[in-house]
């Protein structure tokens, strides 16, 4: 006597949802979400239903679609890109095949040549690519080149002013600009210069986070004492340089905004001059021993990154551009929290 025949029915009542559902998972008719999708091809699986190669994946936890990810990241001794490069590890490893793991690159930030370098090699290996890098010609040029090879680019934290990319994965910077001058207009209440540190200049992340900074400021009377910018390089060291000399330049500094890496300098330097508590320091973060800085009130506000969730997001949008191959431009703005030393 032959087997009973599975059914839709079968598989419904095991997984505990709709025939309807069951249908749309199978047939693949509408989308609907993973986790209900994993649930019903689980228990297709275990009844003994027919299931296609990638289905059987999905219900044994794994990606339908096994995808090859890789990263460029700004130098991994920066705490902020470490804590960046093992948020994005983790996400992107359940989509990879046991043989291949994400691939990290980590470069200077003015590493150009070998940034480029770096984005041909992953557009020859990966089928992503999720870049943190300046809006150089040069890596405009690249990113081009591996659009026209098929592999979807994505810029991460700061964008990038080319067309071909796939989609932005970060903050509204025009947001967090303005908050943190709203912080300073709300913060600082004498006469002194409002000083900014940047990683560079052509960091569309810091340039718009400046701009919106400045225009807040303008707004309520405080314009003309927010000085030029100096450059961080992203480096703790240089940030520590450049920010002696603006401590030595302007004896009567009031604020620092700082929405670059290498925020861990600007506390060495405050601390060194005993300036930790005259300077309002307004950041980006996390920062490497971040909670202690904002604890002893070196940081009075830091803007930071939900960087589980950003690296969610960003596999999720990789994804989404393989299911669907002629997806439109991904524009994943993510939140950020506001710390100070009470809500920690």
């Amino acid at each position: 006597m032959s087997a009973k025949k599975v059914t839709m029915k079968d598989i419904a009542r095991d997984a505990r949802v709709g025939i309807a559902t069951v249908d749309r998972v199978l047939n693949k008719r509408t989308p609907v979400k993973e986790s209900t999708e994993r649930k019903v091809l689980e228990s297709a699986r275990r009844l003994g239903f027919a299931l296609e190669q990638s289905q059987y994946r999905l219900a044994a936890g794994q990606s339908a679609i096994p995808l090859r990810m890789g990263f460029i990241l700004l130098q991994e001794s920066h705490s902020f890109y470490h804590q960046l490069a093992q948020a994005l590890e983790q996400a992107a490893l359940p989509w990879h095949s046991p043989a291949q793991a994400p691939v990290f690159l980590h470069y200077d930030i003015n590493a150009i040549d070998d940034m480029v370098a770096a984005i041909a090699r992953l557009s020859e290996e990966v089928d992503a690519i999720g870049i943190v890098a300046l809006d150089n010609p040069l890596i405009r040029h690249a990113v081009a080149q591996a659009v026209d090879k098929g592999v979807r680019v994505f810029t991460l934290l700061s964008d990038m002013s080319i067309p071909q990319r796939t989609g932005y994965i970060g903050l509204d910077n025009q947001k967090a600009g303005r908050t943190a001058g709203w912080a300073v207009d709300r913060l600082c209440h004498g006469s002194g210069e409002i000083g900014i540190i940047v990683g560079d200049n052509r960091f569309i992340c810091q340039e718009s986070c400046e701009i919106s900074f400045r225009s807040f400021l303008r707004e309520h009377g405080k314009g003309d004492r927010v000085l030029e910018p100096v450059r961080s390089h992203e480096r703790a060291d240089i940030a520590r340089r450049v920010t002696e000399e603006m401590l030595q330049r302007y004896p009567d500094l009031e604020a620092i905004y700082a929405p670059c890496g290498g925020v861990e300098g600007i506390i060495a330097a405050l601390h060194a001059h005993q300036r930790q508590h005259q300077v309002t320091l307004i950041c980006h973060g996390p920062v490497d021993h971040g909670e202690l800085a904002l604890i002893d009130g070196t940081i009075d506000l830091m803007l930071a990154h939900r960087l589980a969730e950003f690296a969610s997001a960003t596999v999720d949008a990789f994804v989404q551009c393989a299911h669907q191959p002629q997806a439109t431009f991904i524009n994943a703005l993510q939140p950020f929290d506001l710390l100070t030393k009470e809500n920690l």
